[in-house]
């Protein structure tokens, strides 16, 4: 057996949008924005945004209706996509065989797109479809991939981006593929296209809808910015961010800053600190001693004991303890 080589997102809907379109598709990897994006541009390319779309889940929907559909499918009948997502749950021999049996021999006024979660290189039935279809690897992006993955959406919606805004737009909207699109598009919208983002249109626009992140608190707390330091914190309890989630960056934080000053790096593996506070952990060692670190340290671990304690959603010791650091009362 051949093995395939990767197709990027990228690369396969720019040749649905050229017109070069398989007759029947084979999705895996769980991005549900990514398989909405591309079945959206398969209807766009291959139904010209008419005719029908049918969906089937087969852990909802019996296997018979999905087969009988396929095989009452006339060469005189309007083009459709026909969409089957948890495909793995077919399993019983003579429905996987029919189904092979159409791939095999597909109607070409009709596309297939056929979903699973997971790929199990185990499972013959779905090796085989694999071999038969154009396979696609829509897992989420990792964080170089998602590099490439916002770049080609920009240039797609004719917008541009300097390479050192790429990092934090990355940290500000990369947790999802979904939030990715949702933010450019709102670029392309405010700034129009053509455009090029930079740090300071990113930072005006995340100011008129800002979703705070824990860097976001732990940057302010960084320098002691006080006011934003407390705004930040009442804005992630709104948006459901828990106490201990905000004890723990903070001890991040902190213990970033010590092991700078200890003339340590921070420990292999270690994932508590996004790029850009590492980048300037430099800039947060001016304002704190090392006495001063070890002393809220502890205080940070009674607070995360307490916090856990507790069915409070917005602890009252937490903001008195933010005073207590910004106003350097631990020196």
């Amino acid at each position: 057996m051949l093995k395939k080589k990767k197709i990027t997102t990228g690369q396969i809907v720019r040749r649905v949008r050229a017109g070069e379109i398989a007759p029947v598709y084979c999705l895996f990897g769980g991005d549900s924005f990514l398989e909405d994006y591309f079945i959206n541009e398969l209807r766009v390319a291959f139904l010209k945004e008419e005719g029908p779309k049918l969906h089937f889940s087969l852990d909802q929907d019996s296997p018979n209706l999905l087969l009988l559909e396929l095989s009452s499918i006339s060469l005189f009948e309007e083009k459709r996509i026909i969409i089957v997502r948890e495909i793995k749950k077919l399993r019983k021999d003579k429905e996987r065989k029919e189904l092979i049996e159409y791939i095999q021999s597909p109607n070409m006024n009709t596309i297939l797109v056929l979903i699973s979660e997971e790929f199990d290189i185990k499972n013959s039935f779905l090796r085989e479809i694999s071999d038969l279809s154009e396979f696609l690897d829509f897992r989420p992006p990792f964080e170089n991939e998602m590099k490439k993955w916002v770049r080609y959406i920009l240039k797609s919606n004719d917008i541009e981006i300097t390479e050192s805004s790429l990092e934090e737009y990355i940290q500000l909207y990369g947790d999802s593929t979904a939030h990715v699109i949702s933010e450019i598009e709102k670029m392309a919208l405010f700034l129009g296209k053509g455009c090029v983002i930079n740090n300071e249109n990113i930072n005006h626009l995340d100011a008129h809808d800002r979703i705070f992140h824990l860097w976001h608190l732990q940057d302010s707390l960084g320098i002691k910015n006080l006011k934003s330091s407390l705004n930040i914190v009442e804005s992630l309890l709104q948006n459901g961010t828990k106490i201990t989630g905000i004890v723990i960056s903070m001890v991040f934080l902190y213990q970033q800053i010590l092991w700078k000053k200890m003339g340590r790096l921070h420990p292999i593996g270690y994932t508590g600190i996004n790029k850009i506070i590492t980048s300037r952990i430099s800039n947060y060692d001016k304002y704190y001693t090392r006495t001063e670190l070890m002393a809220l340290l502890q205080d940070l671990h009674k607070l995360d004991v307490l916090s856990k304690s507790t069915s409070l959603k917005e602890h009252p010791l937490l903001q008195p303890f933010m005073v207590k650091i910004c106003k350097g009362k631990y020196v």
